[in-house]
């Protein structure tokens, strides 16, 4: 029945929606040159002549194609530009949607007044440039630059802030061509204020080091934002402050200052609504630091990240979340040579989560089933800093040099409830760590003619964690696998001390044979030292114990040394570029005065291919061959508790394994159709794959780290497409995981599989002018098969969100999505949904907004999610937010 009413309410949206599907009617025609040779990315508009409005335009696509929605019974006068040809007119009142009409530019001698046109159109094309004037989507009522974006065809924002152009992420946000926190797309998409927006420019291909712009195979993709004449020097952005019932409380300040030389960015929040303007992930993003040199060769070391462990407390996940943040972005250009930036940020949070799960332990006994239930605090305070200054004497000549650093305070408490069987456990754990990074580097690019470019980087960084893990159960832990004095109950205190030092150097010459041929030498080398020294106790014992299997006193070196040749030659439309590294690697391993040492010799090739099969679709090949190298904390063969019943011990006799990976990605991106299409497929071959291995001793495991033989292999697939009609827009796409991996329980070789497969479908219209409706479905299957468990996991979402303008300035936003869960082999299934609504008001020119904000209305409680590793299967359910309500107040600078 509630499936029936879904039903219904769909079918009545697109019943609204029919009669608006037919108002207009398709201009349809081709651009040609005078020698009847197409022209792509020529700008088509539309005005209508009686309220010189634009009343539609295009773009025209590789074969010169383009096709307009416009409504019949208006006379318009046609306008056909592009750079460097005379602009085309004509009047048209009467049209049919099956006849084409041929436009014949002529090419201008003067293009000065011309270029000065095309500018203002909505959207040009010029190299790998895409330019679009955002006031030809936009209807005034945006609030920030994500609902810009949004309106922008082939931009996609998904709800964490993240950007993707034409199915491809962007890596680079820019402000009038200065970086934007570093790049970081969500602080820009969330924040920039959306009236302050007047162009924005898509860069293929991006690199802003000019002497090797177009000699890598990065195809980095960035966004130029670019201001409005009126913002470009002055203060602009918006302060909200908000309050509600239970103490609620919301705090925002987003300050822009832009100058010809000076732009300064204050990003200042506090709040305690699950209002996250720096999460975890935005955390890990940005503490990654600097690029290192190594990966490029094919090279990779895995130093265990300083943040594991870190729950990821978000709105639907969580049961209450308090952050707080301050931000500041500098750049500064004295001159055309000198360029100074960088970021401050602060940030803490102290989030409450709450979970229960049934979790399956793979084990070769039918006693494999545990009922958890946790409680926890997380609190994590952080510190982020970056500075870079660049100097470009000239054109040819680069040189930059950047310092990072980082720091933090983490703790997390936690409470838990465990049920095994005749076994009932209480477990209080709180762990805390103070990780530090510093990391500089310096960066030097020469090209001193046409045929040869030079450029040596150099990289240096010391990292430094403390964990602490202190863990109290009312049960003697571990099933004897440790001696433990008897007690009531049971208190252990771990300390580890791990420090990290990398220094790493890469010298490259680039050689231009000609146009289209090139061929790149590189010579580089890292050296990693690492330390790591921990111990445990067992508290308040009453007779001494001896814990000595858990000291330990370890020291790791790893030096990799690489000569690399990558060739890259043009041919039509086809771009191929083979790679070969070889790589004399040699690591050494002292623990407790005990050295062991190791060397060889790796040959790591690699390949890249791009098709442009037209301008507007491309195919795009990648081979890439890595040798993974764990780090100390893998090979220190002195035990270390990871949780209440989990102890791991590393080992020394690791080698790297070797996997090489193939990609191929398809992009389609078509002006006169508006269809999208995007797809990706990608294999990957562990050979020698370092796995873990785990022994039970009832509810507990000894978990290790070893090679093995079989292969362990992956492979996906991801298709999207989008087509955009007069009125409405539909989506839809899938995502295809499989993977097979090996490992070891209780001494017997387990198989693993798992396929993961997931599809969406979406339909966006918008009604009477006012009101814009999308309508969502997602259907998630897991299926996973192991040797000892079977299991599938159903998840199917539906969603609809309505933007309604009310009146004169008032306008409702309101989304609900319904969630049903499945869990086969446990038999249980689980339904739940959210809803929220926001009214706001701000009057046209007014710098006020008033806002009312009730968050899940239906007060849902809990979540389901399920997740997988090679020896437990575990179903959680979150708690999460209850409804809540807020007032705010937000005036626009």
């Amino acid at each position: 029945m509630l499936f029936l009413k879904r039903l219904l309410a769909i079918g009545f949206f697109l019943l609204i929606a029919h009669p608006s599907f037919s108002q207009n009617k398709n201009l349809i025609g081709q651009v040609l040159d005078s020698l009847s040779q197409p022209i792509a990315y020529a700008n088509v508009v539309a005005v209508n002549q009686t309220t010189q409005k634009i009343g539609g335009f295009a773009i025209s696509d590789g074969e010169g194609r383009f096709k307009i929605a416009l409504t019949p019974g208006s006379e318009y006068l046609l306008r056909v530009s592009f750079v460097g040809y005379k602009q085309f007119e004509l009047k048209i009142t009467e049209w049919s949607d099956q006849e084409q009409i041929k436009v014949v530019l002529s090419q201008d001698e003067t293009m000065l007044d011309q270029v000065e046109v095309v500018t203002e159109l909505p959207i040009t094309m010029k190299g790998d440039t895409l330019t679009y004037k955002t006031d030809a989507f936009t209807t005034g009522t945006e609030r920030k630059l994500k609902d810009v974006l949004e309106k922008l065809p082939g931009f996609e924002v998904d709800d964490n802030g993240e950007v993707k152009v034409q199915g491809k992420k962007v890596d680079k946000v820019m402000v009038d061509g200065k970086n934007f926190f570093d790049g970081d797309t969500k602080l820009a998409t969330k924040n920039l204020p959306a009236n302050a927006v007047d162009r924005v420019q898509v860069l293929k291909n991006f690199n802003e080091v000019s002497p090797v712009r177009g000699l890598d195979n990065d195809e980095t993709l960035a966004l130029n934002i670019q201001l409005k004449d009126g913002k470009k020097n002055m203060v602009f952005g918006d302060l909200t402050a908000g309050a509600g019932p239970q103490e609620r409380y919301l705090g925002h300040a987003n300050a822009f200052y832009y100058s010809p030389k000076v732009n300064l960015n204050l990003i200042a929040d506090a709040n305690n609504v699950g209002e996250l303007a720096f999460t975890l992930q935005d955390y890990f993003r940005f503490s990654g630091g600097l690029a290192g040199l190594a990966g490029k060769s094919g090279s990779s070391l895995s130093v265990s990240s300083d943040d594991l462990g870190i729950p990821m407390a978000q709105r639907n996940n969580a049961l209450d979340l308090k952050t707080e943040l301050a931000a500041l972005n500098l750049n500064y250009n004295p001159n055309n040579k000198w360029r100074h930036s960088g970021f401050v940020i602060g940030s803490a949070s102290r989030n409450k989560l709450g979970s229960s799960s049934q979790r399956t332990y793979l084990r070769t006994d039918e006693n494999n089933q545990e009922t958890l239930t946790s409680a926890s605090t997380v609190e994590n305070k952080s510190g982020l800093m970056k500075y870079a200054v660049t100097f470009t004497p000239k054109e040819e000549t680069y040189v930059k040099y950047s310092v990072f650093g980082k720091l933090a305070d983490i703790a997390n408490q936690n409470f838990q409830d465990s049920d095994f069987g005749q076994t009932r456990q209480q477990i209080k754990s709180y762990q805390s760590r103070q990780p530090y990074t510093i990391q500089q580097k310096g960066e030097w690019f020469h090209a001193p003619s046409d045929k040869r470019v030079f450029s040596m980087e150099a990289n240096w960084e010391k990292k430094y964690t403390n964990p602490l893990y202190d863990l109290t159960t009312n049960q003697k832990p571990f099933n004897g696998m440790v001696p433990v004095v008897d007690s009531e109950s049971y208190r252990f205190l771990q300390n580890q001390y791990i420090k990290t030092r990398t220094i790493e150097g890469a010298f490259n010459y680039y050689h231009i044979l000609n146009p289209t041929n090139h061929i790149n030498w590189s010579l580089g080398y890292t050296d990693t030292r690492q330390e790591l020294v921990g111990s445990l106790e067992q508290a308040d014992a009453t007779d001494e114990v001896d814990l000595g299997e858990f000291d330990n006193d370890s020291r790791f070196d790893f030096q990799d040394l690489y000569l690399g040749m990558t060739y890259k030659t043009k041919w039509k439309s086809v771009v191929i570029s083979p790679s070969l590294y070889l790589h004399r690697y040699a690591w050494k391993d002292v623990q407790m005065e005990d050295e062991l040492s190791n060397d060889k010799i790796l040959l790591l090739p690699g390949m890249y291919a791009k098709w442009s099969i037209k301008s507007n679709r491309s195919l795009t090949y990648r081979f890439s061959s890595q040798a993974n190298f764990m780090d100390i904390q893998k090979l220190a063969q002195g035990l270390v508790v990871s949780d209440y019943n989990s102890i791991f011990r590393g080992n020394r006799q690791l080698d790297n394994g070797l996997f090489f990976t193939q990609s191929l990605n398809y992009n389609h991106f078509d002006f006169f159709s508006s269809l999208n299409l995007f797809g990706n497929l990608s294999w990957s071959r562990k050979h020698h794959d370092l796995v873990n291995t785990t022994n039970f001793v009832g509810i507990s495991r000894i978990i290790s780290i070893q090679n093995i033989d079989p292969i362990n292999e992956t492979l996906t697939g991801s298709l999207q497409a989008d087509k955009r009609f007069q009125s409405f827009k539909i989506s839809g796409g899938g995502n295809w995981n499989t993977y097979t991996t090996n490992s070891f329980v209780d001494q017997s070789l387990i198989k693993n599989s798992q396929f993961a497969h997931s599809y969406f479908m979406k339909f966006t219209s918008t009604f009477m002018k006012t009101v814009e409706v999308d309508l969502g479905y997602t259907w998630n299957q897991n299926f996973y098969n192991s040797t000892n468990a079977k299991n599938t996991f159903n998840t199917h979402s539906q969603k609809i969100e309505v933007d309604w303008d009310i009146w004169k300035g008032l306008k409702l936003n309101a989304d609900y999505t319904y969630n049903a869960y499945t869990n086969k082999a446990a038999q249980t299934t689980s339904d739940f949904d959210f809803f929220n609504a926001f009214l706001s008001y701000q009057a046209n020119s007014s710098p006020w907004e008033f806002r009312i904000t009730v968050w899940n209305i239906l007060d849902t409680r809990a979540i389901r999610r399920d997740s997988f590793s090679e020896s437990l299967i575990s179903t959680y359910s979150y708690l999460v937010q209850p409804r809540y309500g807020l007032f705010s107040l937000m005036w626009e600078i």
